[in-house]
């Protein structure tokens, strides 16, 4: 973590407050601002040349060591501040964002008087994940779709909504850490886990015409919210 005295940072969050203390304080302070970070509203900028686009790609730094590394900060400001008042600044779910980014490295307000630096590993230990083995296969890019294949979004929203153990789905476009090939992802919230997804996905896709990729996941109701269109609403 750094700081310095100029230019003056005024914190404009409870999240900036707790990066405030961590980065002059002890273990205490550090573990209390990076348990903070996942349960946040955390901003990235949108390159410029997909921001009128399906894909989400988001603007970078390259630190002292040459590899790049997604900028991501505590407020929109922050964000302006560094890329310009034009900027594409967008507003994520921090738990959300950091899953999605989490396989590269990361500046939290890069250029300002207080930020840090992470290391894959460490945006993955602060969403409780390990990193993926090589060969596994992982989102790499989430956004809401603009288009979706005739009747998907209707199937999905009527077999997840008849099941009172869905407590929640987001359909996003997607693009995976195999493949340049844009598809679709559904991030589902059920307690019973993966068991009953299949039966659901069958009654779901019936008389569907899907000629894109589908992947599926499931995490525990608790989970923050997810990226794209809202299939179900969070309910009890």
């Amino acid at each position: 973590m750094t700081a310095s005295p100029t230019p003056a940072f005024s914190p404009l969050n409870d999240l900036e407050m707790l990066l405030m203390a961590a980065s002059s304080g002890g273990a205490d302070e550090r573990a209390a601002f990076e348990a903070a970070v996942p349960a946040s509203k955390l901003w990235a900028v949108v390159a410029e040349e997909d921001a009128a686009t399906d894909t989400l790609r988001l603007r970078t730094v390259t630190p002292k060591d040459g590899r790049p590394a997604t900028a991501i900060f505590t407020a929109k400001e922050r964000a302006l501040a560094v890329f310009g008042e034009h900027a594409a600044a967008e507003a994520f779910d921090g738990r959300a964002l950091l899953e999605v980014i989490r396989v590269n490295p990361a500046v939290l307000n890069p250029g300002q008087p207080y930020g840090v630096s992470w290391p894959p590993a460490a945006l993955s230990a602060m969403i409780g994940q390990s990193l993926p083995e090589a060969g596994a296969r992982w989102p790499t890019h989430l956004a809401v779709p603009k288009e979706t294949p005739e009747g998907l979004v209707e199937g999905l929203t009527r077999a997840f909504s008849a099941d009172p153990s869905v407590k929640a789905a987001w359909l996003a476009l997607a693009r995976w850490s195999d493949s340049e090939t844009a598809g679709f992802y559904l991030d589902v919230r059920m307690p019973q886990g993966e068991a009953q997804l299949p039966g659901l996905m069958e009654r779901a896709l019936k008389g569907v015409m899907l000629d894109a990729r589908l992947d599926a996941g499931v995490r525990t109701p608790e989970a923050p919210a997810g990226i794209g269109l809202e299939i179900v609403a969070p309910r009890d």
